[in-house]
């Protein structure tokens, strides 16, 4: 009878198992959208040929829905005073389903966006947890484009799903560093904004990966560590890395780097990072860096995701063993 009752338990135990490691299909927030969100810069909506020019660049479908970023968003999503009339960048998004990734382009054709990289944008909707989507951005006019990282925030409210502002602050906390730091730099031997943003990605992905519950210090050695690894160690300001430690220390605190996050952070940074090595900027900056002696490394973990599944699996026959082993004590 007892043999029984252990079998029935350890049958249930497995089942539970099952559930937790295959991880069932999440809510609402974890499917693909029918339907793609075009978002326009407040400004648009009282200015046709603008909007017109904007709907042509980003490719919006008369299937879209449609609707625009306005000054309080950014107050809401970024932090940022703003006022309506000069909210002109704008965004596509159309999500994907989990583990698609994140895609994103900027069309520059008509105007420029003066103050945010591709790169840069990433990183932060990153952080804020946007994972799995295709994001095409643009304006008609030459723009430092914040609304239309608001943008993308707001799109997930018109589909009707939250986005935690305590990490679209945090992002905008990262993306104003990163942004900072890029300007301090610029034209500066031995950097590179890819350098910097492979950097970010992958501390962030390791902080994932040790449980997004570090101190201060370690999350500083983790980012000394990636900036060394990229070749930015005696480029890098000690006050620039003391920025970038905090940004991260923030996003921790916000509950970006545990939880379903984790899984999120890993799985984005590596895609993120593999798109960064390809790019003819990084490769140019790998050169540049070889010619001074120094060896631009992939620190980032590739096989991050597996070893956290190994770890889980391991972990519960470990606990099947003990079981076992107390019975027969």
């Amino acid at each position: 009878m007892k043999i029984k009752k252990y079998l029935v338990l350890i049958v249930s135990m497995l089942l539970i198992t099952s559930v937790i490691i295959t991880k069932p299909s999440y809510a609402v927030t974890e499917e693909a959208w029918g339907e793609a969100v075009t978002v326009y810069g407040a400004a648009l909506e009282s200015n046709a040929q603008l909007q017109d020019t904007t709907k042509q660049l980003l490719g919006t479908a008369d299937s879209d829905k449609t609707t625009y970023v306005y000054a309080e968003d950014l107050g809401k999503y970024l932090n940022l005073q703003s006022s309506n009339d000069v909210l002109k960048s704008s965004i596509r998004i159309k999500k994907l389903t989990k583990g698609s990734g994140l895609t994103l382009s900027i069309d520059q054709s008509k105007g420029k966006i003066t103050k945010i990289t591709e790169d840069t944008y990433k990183n932060a909707l990153l952080t804020a947890g946007v994972t799995d989507a295709e994001v095409k951005i643009a304006a008609a006019e030459d723009v430092t484009g914040e609304s239309a990282l608001a943008g993308v925030y707001k799109a997930f409210e018109t589909q009707g799903e939250a986005i935690d502002q305590n990490q679209t602050q945090a992002a905008q906390e990262e993306l104003n560093t990163i942004t900072n730091i890029n300007e301090e730099n610029q034209n500066k031997e031995g950097y590179s904004q890819e350098q910097l943003n492979k950097a970010i990605a992958e501390a962030k992905a390791e902080i994932a990966k040790q449980g997004g519950n570090l101190s201060q210090d370690q999350i500083k050695n983790i980012v000394v560590e990636k900036i060394n690894n990229n070749g930015l160690n005696n480029v890098l300001n000690n006050n620039q890395i003391t920025l970038i430690v905090n940004f991260i220390n923030n996003a921790q605190n916000q509950g970006v780097f545990t939880g379903d996050n984790a899984d999120k952070i890993i799985d984005s940074a590596t895609s993120y990072v593999d798109d960064l090595k390809n790019s003819d900027a990084f490769k140019n900056a790998a050169d540049k860096a070889k010619k001074s002696g120094k060896d631009l490394q992939n620190s980032l973990e590739e096989q991050g995701v597996f070893e956290k599944f190994t770890a889980a699996i391991q972990s519960f026959f470990n606990a099947i063993v003990n079981f076992f082993k107390s019975l027969f004590a």
